[in-house]
């Protein structure tokens, strides 16, 4: 990679990271539902264009917007309104494990050595920090915030089993369906909807059309952009930065407090899912290879 490509490698997880500082901005003053409502709203306004590129697969589409849209994104929302940035992203990482997990079920895919030490290594560390939580954090938050991300791993087996999908016109309507069944949910379990619209803050609106334009459209595109000329192995490790966006950013911008136990618990978390996502790949480059002889 050119020193462009790794600084783009390096924008998107930090992009993905200050996006949940920026969620904590607008579910102040949003209800959480109903911001996540209107993020998807504005996404599909830019991308409806695209919509045509997944007419062929409408029932796997839908599931995967029920799932990773609706459900994911509720939950996403909802349990940062009662957790720590740090702490959330952190236990947010497990949609890998869970990924990996239903493979292994439904896929028939096997779980290898490196995939059940990594997900041991995983596991602990975001124990450590459900043990340890922050004073402005309640389990319950981060207990949402893991169902979100479980959520999230259904949600990428349709993928992987119905797939490939083209990334554009699955988030094209991936969006389309979601805002209207997310407002809809808002408006059955939620208040203060039309108060918010009229007077929540600039910093509130802001932090929306972040996580709507930058996080939801921009950084997407440049991801993609990154596997199209890439191979996803040189990729996929810059997404691991993310967390630790996260941390600095819930330090310097929301003047969160990181205790010992956050900065261990997410060493071992993001060290358990590198081991899960490219141990089989560095022991295969670094077996020694048999000799070659000629059969005379």
């Amino acid at each position: 990679m050119s020193p462009f490509y790794v600084f783009l490698a390096v924008l998107v997880p930090g992009i993905w990271g200050i996006q949940a500082v920026m969620l904590k901005f607008g579910i102040g003053q949003f209800p959480p539902v109903f911001m996540v409502g209107l993020r998807f709203l504005i996404m599909s306004l830019i991308l409806l264009p695209f919509i045509g590129r997944i007419k062929h697969m409408l029932g796997p589409a839908t599931l995967i917007a029920l799932t990773q849209g609706v459900a994911h994104f509720a939950l996403l929302y909802i349990g940062f309104k009662f957790s720590d940035v740090t702490s959330g992203m952190i236990v947010y990482q497990t949609n890998t494990i869970f990924t990996l997990l239903l493979g292994a079920i439904f896929l028939g895919e096997t779980v290898s050595a490196f995939g059940a030490l990594g997900t041991f290594i995983c596991l602990l560390g975001v124990g450590l920090i459900l043990g340890m939580p922050q004073e402005q954090t309640s389990i319950s938050g981060l207990l949402i915030i893991a169902t979100s991300a479980f959520m999230f791993a259904i949600g990428n087996t349709v993928v992987r089993k119905f797939g490939p999908f083209d990334p554009s016109g699955l988030n094209s309507y991936v969006s389309l369906i979601a805002f209207p069944c997310l407002l809809a949910l808002s408006f059955a379990t939620e208040d203060g909807q039309v108060d918010a619209l009229f007077n929540a803050s600039w910093p509130a609106w802001g932090a929306l059309l972040y996580t709507a334009l930058i996080g939801g459209v921009m950084a997407f595109i440049l991801w993609y952009r990154l596997l199209s000329k890439f191979r996803v192995d040189k990729v996929s490790p810059y997404s691991l930065l993310m967390p630790f966006f996260s941390m600095i950013g819930s330090i310097l911008i929301l003047n969160e407090s990181v205790t010992i136990y956050n900065c261990i618990g997410a060493v071992m978390t993001v060290f358990g899912i590198a081991i899960v996502q490219y141990g089989p790949t560095i022991a295969k480059k670094w077996r020694p290879q048999s000799p070659v002889t000629d059969n005379i």
